[in-house]
């Protein structure tokens, strides 16, 4: 028999700019276990477990920023 894998599905996401700032919208309804990290050399992750379903996101920025 075959195993399942279970992968996990990126969520809809929103980017704004400014000159200093970056923000993220992230849409993930009924969104549980929500993990977000933002690392000061410009690496964001998101994970979250919707209706049973995983959900992450992992973004490289351009350059590094100050975590809010």
């Amino acid at each position: 028999a075959r195993r399942r894998v279970a992968m996990s599905r990126q969520p809809e996401v929103l980017w704004a700019q400014r000159s200093e700032k970056v923000y993220l919208t992230i849409s993930v309804p009924d969104a549980e276990d929500v993990v977000i990290k933002t690392e000061p050399q410009g690496i964001f992750s998101f994970s979250a477990v919707a209706h049973g379903e995983s959900f992450s996101l992992n973004l490289e920025l351009f350059d590094s920023v100050l975590p809010e």
